[in-house]
């Protein structure tokens, strides 16, 4: 008898009231539930049939919209991160709506059918406007490729409402984590701290981008080539950085380039170890002030960071400036004593 190995095969094992143990095999997780004992005839039909129609979804549905998404060169410049992200929140959106028709997306009632599925995700905002951001990314890619004529998701409001403007590293951060991070994972907090980049774009930085003085980067989220100056801190973090690979940041272990998993879990362990409430992310407002405190103008932050000069403005109002009034203050009161 010939073995045929099936990829994916999700098996549900059920105990029975008389205490007997049913096995379920399924063509996928989520997928149709296979008939006929696992090789037979039946259930390599049902295995086939399932992934058959998977490939070719229903024409005219939100699923073939989906699947022609997935095979474009927009998913395709996703990082790797947002990849798994994305196929995690298109598959919830094709079990609530695949099976709608392209013309039911066209009318302005089907936002109320929208609004239902974010609010039963409500006990989970991020999840739900994370969902609902990877619907609003679908249906804007079907609009510009002329497949739909109106994105109805587009102004649905958020759930999740944190305010982290006021989320910048400070001195003190910075040396409560230094005590808890290793080398590896100091220059890459550091460096995202000067450069303001993206943990993608941070784990991806090679030491041919650097001349020096300066980086130059085509940011991942932008596709934009930037300029970031290199401050004589950030310089002088460059030369205290071990050459151990093509890219500028290594894990310590078999000297490796960072992994996004990878950092996201060494960071988040040694903030908890420190006691910092700060996010990676945080350090690109970090980043920002220091670079405008430099002397860098707004519309040059702006560039990098792919904010408005407006942003920029606000946040160097908030910080930079504040800064400046509480050192003259010092500077005044040191010159009264």
């Amino acid at each position: 008898m010939v073995s045929v190995e099936l990829k994916g095969i999700h098996v549900v094992r059920a105990r029975l009231a008389g205490g007997k143990v049913a096995e379920y095999h399924y063509a996928w997780r989520g997928g149709p539930r296979l008939s006929g004992a696992p090789g037979s005839a039946e259930y390599l039909s049902g295995y086939q049939t399932a992934h058959n129609t998977r490939k070719a979804p229903q024409t005219g549905t939100l699923r073939q919209l989906a699947t022609m998404f997935r095979a474009s060169p927009e998913y395709e410049r996703l990082s790797d991160h947002s990849k798994r992200a994305y196929r995690r929140y298109l598959s919830s959106i094709e079990a609530q709506f695949g099976d709608l028709p392209i013309e039911a997306l066209n009318e302005q009632r089907v936002v109320d059918h929208f609004y239902r599925w974010r609010d039963g995700m409500a006990q989970t905002p991020r999840h739900a406007d994370y969902a609902v951001s990877v619907l609003k990314r679908l249906l804007a890619w079907s609009m510009k490729r002329g497949k739909i004529k109106a994105n109805h998701a587009e102004d649905i409001d958020r759930l999740h409402r944190a305010d982290r403007s006021e989320s910048i590293w400070t001195e003190d951060d910075f040396k409560a984590l230094s005590k808890h991070a290793s080398n590896e994972l100091w220059w890459a907090v550091r460096l995202a701290a000067y450069t303001g980049l993206r943990q993608g774009d941070l784990i991806g930085l090679t030491w041919t981008h650097y001349d020096g003085e300066s980086f130059q980067v085509r940011t991942s989220k932008s596709g934009r080539f930037v300029t970031i100056p290199a401050t004589g801190a950030c310089q002088a973090l460059m030369k205290d950085i071990a050459k151990r690979q093509v890219t500028v940041l290594t894990t310590g272990r078999g000297k490796r380039p960072w992994t996004a998993d990878g950092l996201r879990s060494s960071f988040r362990k040694a903030c908890e170890k420190a006691g910092v409430k700060r996010t990676f992310h945080d350090l690109r407002r970090t980043a920002a002030t220091h670079l405008v405190a430099s002397g860098l103008d707004a519309a040059g932050v702006a560039l990098i960071m792919g904010w408005s000069e407006d942003a920029v403005e606000s946040l160097k109002r908030r910080y930079v400036s504040r800064s400046a009034v509480v050192q003259a203050m010092l500077v005044k009161l040191e010159g009264a004593k």
